[in-house]
């Protein structure tokens, strides 16, 4: 038999997980935006910047994914143009957003990968 509990806790575990993951992606589109010079950065739009991208990025990638690398490309353009709309800026310093806070995200990955005694050998990159 189907134990609900357990169903349950996978779905709290899961809205907990996604809740986390907004959070840690906004604070890396804050930093972004903040290094970008964008006047109008501040926490609470990065908030709603990541759930929009979060929404287009899961309808771009079922609607654009069989085109590959185009479609990777035309989901970054319009992620651009999300980020460019919300925050009133200019492409080139919502490119520069973006740009910071995907570097920002990888750098922290690396550190905590590193702290927790995972190398680049074990992920299968190298």
């Amino acid at each position: 038999m189907i134990d609900l509990i357990a169903i349950a806790a996978l779905g709290l575990i899961g809205i907990i997980g996604f809740v986390a993951l907004v959070f840690l992606d906004a604070i890396f589109l804050w930093i972004g935006t903040k290094f970008a010079g964008i006047d109008k950065a501040s926490f609470g739009k990065a908030i709603i910047g990541v759930s929009i991208m979060i929404v287009l990025s899961a309808i771009l990638g079922s609607l654009l994914g069989p085109l590959g690398v185009l479609g990777i490309i035309l989901s970054f353009i319009v992620t651009l143009w999300a980020v460019k709309s919300l925050y009133g800026t200019s492409w080139g310093k919502a490119f520069l957003a973006l740009i910071l806070a995907f570097v920002a995200f990888i750098v922290l990955s690396v550190v905590l990968l590193a702290l927790l005694g995972v190398g680049f050998s074990n992920l299968g990159i190298f």
